[in-house]
């Protein structure tokens, strides 16, 4: 074995331009595929993180009555809590107005979504935001707001400035108040372009409900995203300690069977439905982008998986065929055919490595090129990016599985050709010219 490396190395070294092309193929095969990948994979993770600011995290824990789909806060938070030990377990309170908008010196902004956050308990994921001017440092407990770039050009307004908040609460009165912008995001993407976020003690008092009350409940993980499994046992949980809805992978499964529930039992007491969002059940919408984008990757790697393996195994074959009087030769002086058919299977591998290797090099080089080039300009494209760019995510298993899922397939198309070469008699081999 350790003869049949050596002699295949030096093989692949003293051959080397004839193997230049199928080392440049196996480099731009193995380059395209893996930038390709992590960058699809960089935009669906930018995707989710958008997400899990918008929606809370990888869980809602959402239902209640069938009017405003609102629950006492703090006795249903410890239940959650027993569900999520580990995990960062905060309550939220958005705001779906039936008119809610911003004014600043004439200047109107209609609202989408107000969502209300505990900014001291999510800190950690509004800290990461892309702030345009200011940030969400101390806003717990304040007036202030985070409005997204789109809202701040409207407006023409900047972090400090006081816009008026006008909306129609529960009692459908009309009310305004003075807020402080406090920050400006700039991924104002199909999450946040007309979304804003404030204290939730503040947006509750404004739509005229008590603190204690709340219509979500949000769950982030800090083990990335959940299993079937573990969601299932989440679930089966939560049962022992609510009326629950079964999962759902779309949320308008929930949302638009309320009418059909049956909130009240045989004796006619009320009894409170509830249900657990994953956060792939919010994203429906978007799964066909998600799929799409998976599909075409697939799509890539796949063909220039069989450009790698048909044009070097193909090529590779007719060298050996040339090869045909050194095959001659080593058997003459005694090689088995083993051994030889191992050191050409060798000289192989080690050229394809070596190309994976070059191909994983040069795709870290592309990564690093795309992460410095601001695609924000691109409409609605921000929903993908992060701070205005790619951020393509490497993975060293990726590269692993990837070259040898190459290194094994390109052996064996060679291998046929290897076992037909190495049984020819060492005369014959001998006799022929090439």
């Amino acid at each position: 074995m350790k003869d049949a490396i050596k002699m295949g190395l030096r093989s692949l070294i003293y051959r080397r331009k004839q193997y230049r092309s199928l080392f440049i193929v196996c480099i731009f095969g193995v380059a395209i595929s893996l930038f390709t990948q992590s960058v699809v994979t960089g935009m669906i993770s930018s995707l989710k993180y958008k997400a899990k600011v918008y929606y809370g995290g990888d869980f809602q824990f959402v239902g209640g009555d069938f009017y405003n789909n609102q629950f006492t806060r703090d006795e249903n938070l410890a239940l959650v809590k027993k569900v999520f030990p580990n995990d960062l377990v905060v309550e939220r309170y958005n705001f779906d107005p039936d008119y809610a908008a911003l004014y600043f010196e004439g200047m109107e902004v209609r609202l989408r979504m107000v969502k209300g956050v505990d900014f001291d308990a999510e800190a950690e994921i509004f800290k990461n935001l892309n702030y345009k001017e200011g940030c969400a440092d101390n806003l717990r407990g304040t007036n202030g707001i985070l409005i997204s770039e789109k809202i701040a050009e409207t407006l023409a307004v900047h972090a400090g400035d006081s816009v008026t908040f006008l909306l129609q609460n529960k009692d459908k009165e009309t009310d305004t108040m003075e807020v402080i912008v406090k920050g400006i995001f700039v991924d104002s993407s199909f999450f946040g372009m007309y979304t804003s976020y404030m204290d939730i003690d503040f947006l509750k008092k404004a739509d005229k409900y008590p603190l204690n009350w709340c219509n979500r409940i949000c769950i982030t993980l800090k083990n990335g995203e959940p299993s079937e499994k573990q969601i299932a046992n989440y679930q089966k949980e939560l049962e022992k300690s609510f009326n629950m809805f079964p999962i759902v992978e779309d949320k308008y499964d929930f949302f638009d069977s309320q009418a059909e529930i049956e909130y009240y039992d045989e004796d006619d007491n009320f009894t409170p439905v509830y249900a657990l969002i994953k956060l792939d059940a919010n994203l429906e919408s978007l799964k066909v982008v998600i799929d799409a984008m998976n599909l075409v990757s697939a799509f890539i790697i796949v063909m220039l998986i069989i450009i790698i393996v048909v044009g070097v195994a193909s090529t590779f074959r007719v060298i050996i065929m040339k090869r045909i009087n050194e095959i001659g030769i080593y058997k003459a002086i005694g090689m088995k055919r083993r051994k030889l058919s191992l050191m050409i299977l060798v000289e192989t591998i080690l050229l394809i490595f070596s190309g994976c290797i070059g191909g994983f090099i040069l795709s870290l080089i592309l990564v690093l090129i795309s992460r410095n080039l601001n695609l924000s300009f691109i409409p609605a494209f921000d929903l993908f990016l992060t701070n205005g760019t790619l951020a393509p995510i490497i993975s060293f298993l990726r590269f692993f599985v990837f070259s040898l899922t190459i290194c094994v397939t390109t052996a064996g198309a060679v291998l046929f050709a290897v076992k037909k070469s190495v049984r020819i008699m060492p005369c014959k081999a001998l006799a022929v010219t090439e």
